[in-house]
C-alpha cells in the first residue's frame, strides 16, 4: 500500500460491550455513540419524553476545531426542521448547527457560556447543546439510527479524504 492509498483507508473498530461504533481515518478517530439518533446534518438527538436532548457529533466538532464561543437559541424560542438552532465559533471558522426536527427550546446548556470547550470534551455528554419540546413526536422517525448514520459519516470522511488527496480544499 502506497502513502496516498494508506490515508484514504478508513478503518472500522468496535470492541464488544463498546457503547461507540468507531472510525479511524488518517490520525483521527471519530466515534458514533450507540442508542442515539442522528440528523443527516451531524446532529444527535437523545429522546426524553416528549423532548429530544441535542448535541453535535465527534466528527462535527472534530471537523471545526477547537470552540471557543457558543450562541444558544434562548428557552421559549420556536424552531423549525433545518433551521439554524446554533452558532460555533472555532478556532477555524463559524459554524451553524441545523435542527433535525420542529419544536420548541425548553432548555439550554449553560455551562457551555464558561465552558464551550466541553462539547469538543464530551459531544455526546456534557457537551449537548439544547432541549427541544418537539410539535410533533412521529417527526422521531425521521432521523437515523446510530448504525446509519455511521455509514453516512464514513462516507463524508472518505469524500474529504478523496478531495484532500485532489488538492481541492475541505470543507
Amino acid at each position: 500500500m502506497n502513502r496516498k492509498d494508506r490515508f484514504l483507508t478508513v478503518e472500522e473498530r468496535s470492541q464488544v460491550g463498546d457503547d461507540f461504533h468507531q472510525v479511524v481515518a488518517d490520525k483521527f478517530i471519530f466515534k458514533v455513540k450507540k442508542g442515539l439518533l442522528y440528523g443527516e446534518n451531524d446532529t444527535w438527538a437523545r429522546v426524553e419524553g416528549g423532548s429530544i436532548r441535542l448535541g453535535i457529533t465527534d466528527y462535527l466538532q472534530r471537523r471545526g476545531g477547537d470552540i471557543v464561543y457558543i450562541q444558544l437559541p434562548k428557552i421559549g424560542d420556536k424552531v423549525k426542521q433545518s433551521e439554524d438552532i446554533a452558532q460555533l465559533e472555532t478556532i477555524k471558522a463559524i459554524m451553524t448547527v441545523a435542527s433535525p426536527l420542529a419544536g420548541t427550546v425548553s432548555e439550554i446548556n449553560s455551562l457551555l457560556n464558561d465552558k464551550p470547550e466541553l462539547v469538543n470534551e464530551d459531544p455526546y455528554g456534557e457537551g449537548w447543546l439544547i432541549l427541544i419540546s418537539l410539535t410533533n413526536l412521529g417527526d422521531i422517525d425521521r432521523l437515523l439510527k446510530a448504525e446509519e448514520y455511521f455509514e453516512l459519516m464514513k462516507k463524508k470522511i472518505q469524500d474529504e479524504l478523496k478531495r484532500r488527496m485532489r488538492g481541492g480544499k475541505g470543507t
